[in-house]
């Protein structure tokens, strides 16, 4: 049998038709999905072109496909999920499954492997996700980065910008941080960056990508930027703790916490503050890692609506038959 999962994000959608043992057949990306910012005749464009490019990679096993299942951006409410299943719905014979869920499944499933758990994804914005094992859902954050994106990409970069500005005022220490934002801008004095940012395409991506300065003068040992890395780790560690709260019966049972985005490409930084939060809050957690990427939790969420069990021939197979276009 073969199945179709859709990873939908704001910047790029994937989609993979595999079978029901892990072999990869067609893989094709292209732009982004996300309804809300893209807009629905966009969206349509560009998951016509996938399903057709996808058509023309594997005509064959294309027509034996018996279930999608699309992890979209934007696809939180019921209305959005129709929206986008009335334009997935005439790419396919009626014979089709067709299940539209918020992206946050496929990037949980990518570690957990269709298990319950939680998933924290903290990239440009953040939020928590998590499923338990009566499929209950909830979620911690993710409402954006004007009231929220707590320990995001966005946030730390936000912070790193009042940081150096208190610091020219005098209202706080000096710190590392102020230098590096004027040599990353190539300017002479702090105020020039001002315009940079604020006339920049998109302020919140150019905000978020300052993280690397963190990063850097948290090497330098910057007590600021320490600071700012503490703070942003323990909003990320309570906001997995409160999910787990929410989710989870409390005992001794370990839970399962998939870390997934950016961000956590500098896990070693952070790794202290998001753990001492969730111990302090008595939480028991394992953290792990993407085992496969979040189109390959779209995989398995296609497979899991068949009833089928992944195992670990499964994922052997996926990854050694996925491959990039």
């Amino acid at each position: 049998m073969y199945v179709l999962g859709i990873d939908g994000g704001g910047t790029k959608t994937t989609g993979i038709i595999a079978t029901s043992k892990g072999e990869v057949v067609a893989k094709a990306t292209v732009g982004g999905t996300n309804i809300n910012s893209t807009g629905k005749i966009a969206v349509q464009s560009e998951l016509q072109k996938l399903i057709r490019e996808l058509k023309e990679l594997a005509p064959q096993n294309f027509l034996l496909v018996k279930r999608v299942f699309a992890g979209m951006a934007g696809a939180g409410n019921i209305t959005n999920q129709d929206a986008l299943k009335a334009i997935l719905q005439p790419l396919f014979s009626s014979e089709v499954s067709i299940t539209i869920d918020h992206d946050a499944i496929t990037a949980l499933y990518s570690g957990t492997i269709g298990k319950p758990g939680v998933v924290q994804i903290a990239g440009t914005g953040a939020i928590t996700y998590g499923v338990n094992e009566a499929s209950d859902r909830a979620r911690v954050g993710g409402w954006g980065h004007l009231f929220g994106d707590q320990g995001s990409g966005y946030a730390i970069g936000r912070d790193a910008l009042e940081a150096a500005f208190k610091a020219r005022d005098g209202l706080i220490e000096q710190t590392v941080l102020s230098d590096l934002l004027i040599q990353h801008f190539n300017k002479e004095e702090l105020p020039d960056i001002i315009p940079i940012i604020y006339q920049a395409e998109n302020p919140k991506k150019l905000i978020s990508s300052l993280t690397v300065l963190v990063m850097k003068a948290v090497e330098r040992n910057d007590l600021m930027a320490k600071h700012i890395i503490d703070q942003n780790g323990a909003e990320l560690g309570m906001a997995i703790s409160a999910l787990v709260k929410q989710l989870f019966s409390q005992g001794n049972d370990v839970i399962r916490v998939v870390l997934v985005g950016g961000l956590f490409n500098r896990y070693d930084v952070l790794k202290e503050s998001i753990e001492r939060t969730i111990k302090n809050e008595g939480i028991h957690v394992d953290i792990i890692f993407p085992k496969i990427f979040p189109a390959g939790g779209a995989v398995v969420a296609a497979l899991l609506e068949e009833n089928i069990e992944i195992d670990e021939y499964f994922l052997e197979t996926f990854n050694r038959t996925n491959y990039d276009n």
